[in-house]
């Protein structure tokens, strides 16, 4: 995994000491060749943002940027929505910010967005991290609606990894070949580390760092269809382990300008889920299998899903035209049912 080129200009600029900052920015800057000579394939304009860092009331606090911080916003403008309008899922609230995959000689990946904290809003050396959750999500622009992303498809998300002394090398701290992990995103949920380094923050308390994102198939191939993606992070920090409230980060790859905000809007300016549709669904599954559905409470909103839970502790909901369930009889972990569409036609809607 190679560094972004931003995070090796930025260590021109702050200096690291170790061996490996340097080497990685020699790869980069390698890369970087490669970058300027190759075709690019960039439609729909670039979409860099930083995602602000702070701490309040001892938790950690995404936000849209403020340029006038001196750090990156995109203009609601720029995604099809009216002026001053930012982009935040209609039905739950979530921020989303959004980036582009850019198509590199061998791989297609992109560091933005970044994560900027400005002087003061941190503690000196307190670590920013991510907690990964969530099915990997996907705009499908000839249906013209999001689910979930192709079987065999992922997002792999480099973050840092801590340092742990072994003696395996006869030293005192045996420095490992890598000091950086994976966390993959795929439609199943999440596999390797879920949860990894973003960055440190500086002697001033301020934070600026971009993480290496790269789409591709399970077998690290280039070949992810065209659309939109969209994964679910929360940020935690050593000092403040409480997460931040759910951010998505979106994702285009390949989508004409018009085609992503698309996407956008089936987000935003629309309701992704069809409630009464659903709770429709959730009233047909209460009455034909009640063993499973028993006595239900008033549906709710959480973690981007429209659900319902029952006093057996099972619980469903509804994301992404997918059905998926929890408790009880499915168990501890997260279970996908199957597509909500085709539970509604079974059930005769």
């Amino acid at each position: 995994m190679y560094p972004s080129f931003r995070s090796c200009i930025d260590s021109q600029i702050h200096p690291l000491l170790d061996f490996f900052s340097k080497s990685r920015c020699v790869i980069a800057g390698n890369l970087l060749g490669l970058f300027l000579l190759a075709p690019l394939t960039v439609t729909a304009g670039e979409l860099h943002q930083h995602i602000e860092v702070k701490m309040v009331n001892q938790q950690v606090q995404a936000s849209f940027c403020n340029p006038a911080k001196g750090c990156s916003l995109v203009k609601p403008e720029t995604l099809g929505l009216p002026a001053g309008q930012m982009p935040i899922d209609q039905l739950t609230g979530t921020p989303i910010y959004v980036s582009e995959f850019i198509d590199f000689p061998d791989r297609t990946a992109i560091d933005s967005p970044g994560f900027e904290g400005m002087a003061g809003e941190m503690s000196a050396g307190d670590r920013v991290r991510y907690l990964a959750s969530g099915h990997l999500s996907h705009w499908n622009p000839e249906e013209q609606h999001w689910t979930l992303a192709p079987e065999g498809i992922q997002i792999r998300l480099a973050g840092g990894l801590d340092l742990q002394p072994d003696q395996n090398c006869g030293q005192i701290v045996c420095i490992p070949k890598s000091v950086e992990g994976f966390t993959l995103f795929n439609r199943h949920g999440i596999s390797s580390a879920p949860s990894l380094i973003v960055g440190e923050a500086r002697s001033d308390g301020s934070l600026h760092t971009h993480l290496d994102w790269i789409i591709e198939s399970s077998q690290g191939l280039p070949i992810a269809p065209v659309g939109a993606y969209m994964v679910e992070l929360q940020l935690i920090t050593d000092h403040y382990p409480v997460p931040s409230e759910t951010l998505w980060i979106m994702f285009n790859h390949g989508l004409p300008l018009a085609d992503f905000q698309k996407a956008v809007a089936a987000r935003v300016l629309q309701s992704n889920i069809d409630t009464t549709l659903a709770d429709k669904l959730f009233n047909w599954a209460e009455s034909n299998y009640p063993n499973f559905f028993p006595h239900a409470s008033t549906s709710f909103i959480a973690l981007g899903y429209y659900a319902r839970c029952y006093q057996n502790s099972v619980c469903v909901g509804v994301k992404d035209d997918h059905i998926f369930a929890l408790g009880g009889e499915f168990g501890a972990d997260i279970v996908l049912l199957g597509e909500f569409s085709a539970f509604t036609v079974q059930a005769g809607f």
